[in-house]
């Protein structure tokens, strides 16, 4: 077993990316959100915490659309390895909506998830190429 899944014989990578137009969420508020989103993926793919990355990103007022207008759209990639069911990923998309609703109070044509997946054999962490999702 390799350094990335001896803990758990599961295997890390989730890299989520939020972005906000800027003052919608302020220090405390991305450390609050950054915790549920940590807690929640640690739960739900049962990886420790320390395997979990997230990164926030803010635009100026004025440049962010929505419809062709201007809108404090709030986005959130999540980058994970290929391998998971779709079952799997309809669930995690559903949670992490609410979680990212709650968090900037943004209406449902205001917000936007996606998950971008990336085969194993191009990703890498602590220093290892990934293994596939199946090996664990």
């Amino acid at each position: 077993m390799t350094a990335i899944n001896s803990v758990t014989g599961v295997n890390a990578m989730p890299l989520y990316t939020i972005i906000t137009q800027a003052g919608v969420l302020g220090g405390e508020a991305k450390a609050t959100l950054a915790g549920e989103l940590t807690a929640f993926h640690s739960e739900y793919a049962g990886v420790p915490k320390n395997w979990i990355h997230i990164v926030f990103q803010e635009y100026a007022a004025g440049n962010g659309f929505t419809a062709g207008e201007p809108a404090a759209t709030a986005a959130l990639t999540l980058l994970i390895r290929t391998g998971r069911s779709p079952e799997y990923k309809r669930e995690l998309l559903t949670r992490l909506w609410r979680l990212l609703q709650d968090a900037t109070g943004a209406p449902d044509d205001q917000i936007v998830l996606g998950i971008q997946e990336v085969p194993p054999s191009q990703a890498m962490e602590m220093g290892q190429i990934m293994p596939d999702v199946a090996a664990h």
